[in-house]
């Protein structure tokens, strides 16, 4: 893949040691000195009363070889910026997931360039079975990546093969005071932070601008809200069958990221899977069942297991509301350049009992709505095994500095739409003329991420669990016995990787 990156290029020739050059320097001077006339060498030196050539003393000349040396320091130091190189080349191995080699280069070659002698080797992986190839070479030790890229939700999986990341790299980066707050939750155990995330991703609400317009109905505020204005606004044909849905969700087969919908539910409800009192069991159970209700002719009704993906039936006009992360941006605009959408903050829940929908949606009453988003993004760690701790530290200190950020943006900006959201506060505000990202960075602050996450090929907590929860949404009857399964499912799910 070819890209005009602002960045150099990634085949940089470095001159071959560069403290050569320095030490070169130093002795060319010398000698040039050394070179000059006889006569005048040894007048100057009558003059000033220094011994002439040919006569000085052993300890002035050990004097002489020492000064040289330190020049030749200083001037190494001078020229590296006081920073000693290692010895010999250091290559640092970086397993990325999602970006190609060509968005990563330039950025790598300008980490390169001031850090001679350490070489960054980065390789795109395949994301099917990459959490378990990946943790089968940090057990082995083998051929296994310095750095590499994984999901905040697998904390609880991986957390053992993670160094923390030194504490004057957190300083320097200002990951508590600058860094959106759902990393400190998600990725910070401890006092120590597990890794470094260089993107943001969320879940937001899509909509038909069109279809919304027409009705003259207004974006919903609340879940119930949500589901009146969907059932409202789903045409269906003359056998019944829906031709515009509502919204999507309902079912799991063909709503992309359902996972993240319902985790996002349980999360605004309070739920803790590692506590599965009465309290929590019953705070599930109310998830499942609203969730399941969308996709069911005895109640809403606005979805169904008939349509295309929840993606392409609103790129196709299908669907009012949708939800997805900001890289399903591209695939809709590819899908239907002409469609007329926007994007707007996830539904919330009420904190205040027993007030009426319509006066909530209306604004009549202040319900305390919930404010919590949903964050599912993938960060950057650093092998605990590994050689090269202190080079691949630098290395992602540079990445997620404001500078290296703004380089990796740049450069994916040049072979899609936008790069990959900024983590960092600080940086928010240049997303915002962006109409459709905004949404994603005004909540970002105000998110929180959890289980299950969609689409992470984990093989592990996420898909384990998502298998339970995903047999009871598309259970025919919610009764004791598929209740019991799940929940089963779940406590298995959370003892075995031990979730906090």
């Amino acid at each position: 893949m070819e890209i005009k990156s602002p960045l150099p290029s990634r085949e940089v020739n470095i001159p071959v040691g560069e403290t050569e050059n320095v030490s070169t320097d130093i002795v060319e001077t010398t000698d040039r000195t050394n070179l000059a006339p006889e006569g005048e060498v040894k007048t100057e030196a009558v003059k000033k009363g220094l011994p002439v050539a040919g006569k000085l003393k052993p300890g002035l000349v050990f004097l002489g070889i020492l000064l040289v040396a330190g020049l030749g320091f200083l001037g190494f130091k001078f020229l590296t910026g006081g920073k000693m190189m290692p010895g010999k080349e250091v290559t640092i191995n970086y397993w990325g997931l999602w970006e190609e080699e060509a968005v990563m280069a330039g950025v790598i070659s300008k980490f390169e360039e001031k850090n001679p002698g350490v070489k960054i080797n980065y390789q795109k992986q395949n994301k099917e079975s990459y959490r378990t190839r990946l943790e089968a070479r940090l057990e082995k030790g083998q051929e296994a990546p310095d750095i590499f890229r994984f999901h905040s939700s697998w904390v609880p999986m991986i957390g053992a093969r993670l160094e923390n990341v030194p504490a004057t790299v957190s300083r320097n980066l200002k990951m508590d005071e600058d860094f959106f707050d759902c990393y400190k939750s998600d990725l910070k155990i401890g006092g120590n932070y597990k890794g470094i995330p260089l993107m943001y991703e969320g879940l937001v609400l899509f909509y038909n601008k069109d279809l919304l317009d027409a009705s003259g109905k207004q974006i919903p505020k609340t879940w119930w809200g949500l589901s009146n204005t969907a059932s409202e606004l789903t045409v269906r044909d003359e056998k019944g069958n829906i031709t515009v849905a509502g919204v999507a969700m309902g079912t799991t087969g063909n709503v992309d990221h359902w996972q993240d919908i319902v985790g996002l539910m349980m999360k605004q409800n309070g739920v803790k899977l590692n506590q599965l009192d009465a309290t929590n069991v019953k705070k599930i159970k109310d998830v499942i069942d609203f969730y399941r209700f969308f996709g069911q002719k005895q109640k809403w009704d606005v979805w169904s297991d008939k349509l295309p993906t929840s993606t392409q039936a609103f790129a196709q006009g299908k669907a009012v509301f949708y939800f997805g992360p900001s890289w399903k941006i591209f695939e809709i605009n590819y899908l239907n350049p002409n469609l007329n959408w926007g994007t707007a903050k996830v539904p919330q829940l009420p904190t205040v009992e027993g007030l009426e929908p319509e006066m909530v949606e209306s604004g009549e009453v202040d319900a305390k709505l919930t404010d919590i988003n949903w964050a599912s993004y993938w960060v950057e760690g650093v092998w605990a095994g590994s050689p090269n701790k202190e080079y691949a530290w630098k290395f992602l200190e540079f990445l997620a500095s404001e500078e290296g950020l703004s380089d990796f943006y740049l450069a994916a900006s040049q072979i899609r739409q936008f790069g990959e959201i900024y983590p960092r506060k600080s940086m928010a505000s240049k997303l915002m003329e962006n109409k459709k990202l905004a949404t994603f960075v005004e909540t970002a602050d105000k998110s929180v991420s959890g289980w299950p996450s969609s689409r992470t090929w984990d093989d592990g907590l996420n898909d384990e669990l998502s298998k339970y929860l995903e047999a009871a949404i598309n259970g025919g009857n919610w009764d004791e016995e598929n209740e019991a399964a799940m929940f089963a499912g779940i406590s298995r799910v959370v003892d075995l990787y031990k979730i906090r």
